[in-house]
């Protein structure tokens, strides 16, 4: 009979609420029944609410049981509806903190990275400028030995003539350095880097005839290390610069709303999530400024060619979830292009359920394998080097 009582009063309960459960009013609640109500009203209440809203449902529905259970006097039932209650509670607020320290080692991780990286750049900045130190220091050793051999000689139109020459060639062969000859055409290279000595050697013992007529040799050996070299230590910069662009994606991606970000092989990527209702193609009205945020991105990084990939769980039959992943992805494409990007760079591709990232047995797993791609490729060598 109580049970039926009860039920004909479950709508009535927030009346019954709001009033205390004056009904009850001869009997005190228990303990924990007074512990967990000061809980749902204290700080982590609205905490809950709003990053669990699931768990929150629950811990009501088990809270509102335990009042009933205390107005009909079953202690039992109250002490166990307190009880899942509290424990629903308490795993809301255990899952809201490991998000939040999830988030916290991402960041963590990502400084880490950039401090690497930061650090590799400098020891690369360090190599480069000892290099150009040591280039330097020979060039100046080395117009140092064409003055003072010049000091010593008595034919000054000769000596001055055979001092421009080997000036030319001692130039030529820097530029080759600059270009890092040394490591791109080593054969030309070491072949114009001894004819300088031995011009500089010609010329100290005043032989300036043989010395203008070595430079000459020098400048033309220069000139094919040079020419050799070029093209390779600009793909390198090329490359250099790349890979910082790249690195640059990845920090404008942490202004997209809800979005994540990685690095591949391939280039890249950021991945955007919950943009679709269940089932549905059209991109939802309050995500679609994550979209905009990563159009825009792509406006601001316009070298790199963009691939947009559908990803789903694997619940529902595998054809219909390919067509899907499709689907959404085009939706993107779309709407990436409708932002000012050049639809000649976007293709869209649907993967359906072949490639989860997480574990489709569990609903988290499936949330997080159900996104959309965007990757920004990383060029070829051959794409830069034309």
């Amino acid at each position: 009979m109580k049970r039926a009582a009860r039920a004909l009063r479950a709508t009535g309960l927030a009346v019954v609420l709001a009033g205390g459960l004056a009904a009850c009013g001869t009997q005190p609640k228990p303990a924990e029944l007074l512990t967990f109500e000061q809980l749902r009203l204290g700080e982590t209440a609205q905490l809950v609410q709003d990053r669990q809203p699931d768990l929150y449902a629950e811990a009501e529905a088990a809270y509102k049981k335990a009042l009933l259970a205390h107005e009909d006097d079953e202690p039992e039932e109250t002490l166990h509806y307190t009880r899942l209650a509290d424990i629903t509670w308490q795993t809301a607020v255990a899952r809201s903190q490991l998000e939040d320290r999830r988030a916290a080692l991402k960041a963590a991780q990502r400084d880490f990275d950039a401090a690497r990286q930061a650090q590799s750049d400098a020891q690369q900045r360090k190599t480069l400028a000892e290099e150009g130190i040591q280039r330097q220091l020979r060039l100046i050793e080395t117009r140092a030995q064409l003055a003072e051999a010049e000091a010593r000689s008595r034919q000054v139109k000769k000596a001055a003539d055979a001092k421009a020459k080997v000036d030319e060639a001692a130039a030529k062969v820097a530029e080759a350095e600059g270009v890092d000859a040394a490591r791109h055409a080593v054969g030309e290279f070491n072949k114009a880097n001894a004819g300088l000595k031995m011009a500089l050697e010609q010329f100290g013992k005043g032989d300036y005839k043989q010395a203008q007529t070595t430079a000459g040799f020098v400048i033309a050996d220069a000139d094919a290390a040079i020419a050799a070299a070029k093209p390779k230590w600009a793909l390198e910069q090329k490359m250099r610069n790349m890979e910082a662009r790249i690195r640059a994606i990845l920090d404008a991606a942490a202004t997209v709303p809800g979005a994540e970000s990685r690095l591949e092989p391939r280039g890249a990527v950021i991945t955007l999530r919950e943009l679709f209702a269940s089932g549905k193609t059209a991109i939802e009205t309050e995500r679609l400024m994550a979209v905009q945020q990563t159009a825009k991105i792509a406006r601001d990084f316009a070298e790199f060619r963009l691939i947009v990939e559908g990803h789903t769980d694997n619940r529902g039959r595998k054809s219909r979830n390919l067509e899907l992943s499709e689907e959404r992805a085009r939706a993107v494409a779309g709407q990436i292009q409708g932002n000012g990007v050049d639809g000649g760079r976007i293709t869209a591709i649907g993967r359906g359920d072949d490639e989860p990232i997480d574990d489709n047995s569990s609903r988290e797993g499936r949330a997080r394998n159900r996104r959309v791609d965007v990757v920004f490729l990383r060029p070829t060598e051959a794409e830069l080097a034309r």
